[in-house]
């Protein structure tokens, strides 16, 4: 393939995996800042604890 039509082929995809990862969600659960992501509002932990209760060291 002639470099006329190669580099602005890669150039081209370049440009669209830099779009793709601004509005691909980030690592962890995390979304992509708006306008693209969607903002959840952060958890709040209200179930009790689960497990046997701890007793006092003797």
């Amino acid at each position: 393939m002639p470099d006329r039509v190669a580099l602005p082929v890669l150039a081209l995809i370049a440009v669209a995996m830099i779009a793709l990862a601004l509005v691909w969600p980030q690592g962890q659960g995390r979304r992509s800042p708006g306008p693209f992501g969607v903002t959840r509002p952060p958890a709040t932990p209200t179930a009790a604890p689960s497990g046997p209760a701890l007793r006092p060291a003797h």
